[in-house]
């Protein structure tokens, strides 16, 4: 297999959503049910980036931390001994992050996430999910799961920020074949949501894979610091010299 090459033998599958809509725990039982592997959320994987960045090269060098991220974790996927691999959350939660702080006035660069993580992808430093679970909940009921969970950064539970990101993941995700991504109602029973998983999951998919996130690129890029500017289409190269 070469290095651009997505790992044939694994079923890529990102289960995606909002915090506190249940990701980890229907990767779990997915997993159990039908011995799948999980890959870490990436927080999991590496300390939180400082909050609030202050110049638009703080956001990029934290975005490419979180490319060196997703390329541990794709080594962990190639090395799994599973048909199916469940990463709980891909580099479209690192996308529409920067969607969602974009509407909060600090700095942001959504287009520098998309081109970047899509460059990876391409190269095949990273993986690119073939389908796409996302998990959504109104967002009062986030709110609401999120209080219950403990202290989390003010920013993460702003309603700007979680309705933009709601908003991100959506655009991105109606623009791909029904086949390739399911919408779940995060408020019913986890036993529900793994049966209808597993069902979606269950029918190979006959439309092309989902293209990458460059998707998103129509939406507003960048929201600017002081002696800002913004960066071309970034090629493989540099993203290669950055990791």
């Amino acid at each position: 297999m070469t290095r651009s090459d997505q790992p044939s033998h694994h079923s890529l599958v990102a289960v995606e959503g909002l915090r506190c809509t249940g990701k980890s725990t229907l990767s779990t039982v997915l997993a159990s049910q039908l011995g799948a592997t999980v890959i870490p959320d990436p927080a999991d994987l590496s300390s939180p980036l400082p909050y609030p960045p202050r110049t638009l090269g703080d956001v990029r060098s934290g975005l490419d931390h979180l490319c060196g991220v997703e390329r541990q974790r794709a080594e962990v996927a190639r090395r799994a001994r599973t048909g199916l691999v469940l990463f709980d959350r891909s580099p479209l939660s690192h996308i529409a992050h920067q969607h969602a702080v974009a509407q909060l006035g600090v700095p942001a660069d959504p287009g520098y996430a998309a081109q970047t993580f899509t460059a990876a992808a391409r190269a095949g430093i990273t993986l690119r999910p073939g389908r796409y679970l996302y998990l959504r909940l109104p967002q009062a009921a986030v709110a609401a799961r999120q209080r219950r969970r403990g202290p989390v950064h003010p920013h993460l539970v702003d309603p700007r920020f979680v309705a933009a990101a709601d908003r991100a993941f959506i655009r991105y995700l109606e623009a791909l074949p029904d086949d390739r991504r399911l919408v779940l109602d995060a408020g019913l029973p986890v036993g529900h949501l793994a049966a209808a998983a597993a069902a979606f999951l269950a029918a190979e998919p006959t439309s092309p894979p989902p293209d990458v996130w460059t998707l998103m690129l129509d939406a507003p890029q960048i929201v600017r610091a002081r002696s800002s500017t913004s960066p071309g289409a970034i090629a493989v190269g540099d993203v290669e010299a950055r990791l």
